[in-house]
């Protein structure tokens, strides 16, 4: 039987480094409705929706003709937004877009599925990207990663990793915003105490691995960035309007609501 897969997009006002986020605006709309529209492209994606504690994300979603779904404002991951919103949808897996990554392209939640279709065990997939720029790996809002010979992540970590004490053929990934879960790993995974790394860290996917969980790493070979600052949003206009691929992805989303 075919599993149903949801995308479910968390979003909140209070974030600590850009407040009120969402709805910044970004050319001709708010981020929120970038990534919606986006994931509406994808041919995976049974549904969509917005998972948010506010009001104002909720009726800009809602006056687009958006589905959205109001959840507690005291969640402080992500993943336990998205846990408290698919108790209110029907699905088997559920893709987790973040509401910053704008930039992402659709064909990488096809990918990001295929493992949790293939695999019944396997719980949770994330998306990466290689990093090919130095000062990405000095940068703490970049969190990376780092693979195992079966493809499953290693570990997250906001400082530059791994020490290279000899110069070999390693490849460091980027974390995207972009994770598929099966509901019921979803669930369990929310069910967990912190972890002593995930609160350090401030990753909440290092509870996964310190639960000796696996996660399967889908490698995407793109451009990949999420809008961390305010000063983020010249960056993703400029390749919105220049980069011949986002420019036909940004047409795309103008024609849906």
């Amino acid at each position: 039987m075919k599993k149903k897969v949801v995308a479910i997009i968390p979003a909140r006002m209070a974030a600590s480094r850009f407040p009120g986020k969402p709805l910044a605006q970004i050319l001709d709309l708010p981020m929120i409705e970038h990534v919606r529209r986006r994931a509406l492209l994808c041919k995976a994606l049974d549904e969509v929706y917005v998972a948010t504690c506010d009001k104002e994300i909720f009726d800009v979603v809602s006056s687009y003709g958006g589905r959205a779904i109001m959840t507690k404002d005291t969640h402080v991951r992500c993943t336990d937004r998205v846990e408290e919103a698919i108790r209110h949808v029907k699905a088997d897996i559920v893709v987790i877009l973040q509401g910053d990554e704008l930039l992402f392209d659709g064909r990488i939640v096809e990918n990001l599925v295929r493992p949790l279709h293939e695999d019944s065990a396997l719980g949770c997939a994330n998306g990466v990207t290689p990093i090919r720029r130095p000062q990405d790996l000095q940068n703490p809002d970049i969190v990376k990663t780092l693979l195992d010979v079966q493809g499953n992540i290693l570990y997250f970590s906001r400082s530059p990793v791994p020490y290279v004490r000899v110069r070999h053929n390693h490849h460091v990934f980027r974390q995207t915003g972009l994770s598929a879960f099966s509901v019921d790993f979803l669930k369990k995974f929310s069910g967990l105490e912190p972890t002593p790394l995930e609160i350090t860290e401030s990753v909440d996917f290092l509870r996964i691995l310190e639960h000796r969980f696996p996660i399967r790493a889908v490698i995407y070979d793109g451009e990949s960035m999420g809008v961390d600052r305010p000063d983020d949003i010249a960056i993703v206009e400029d390749i919105l309007q220049q980069d011949k691929k986002q420019r036909n992805f940004y047409t795309q989303i103008l024609q849906l609501k």
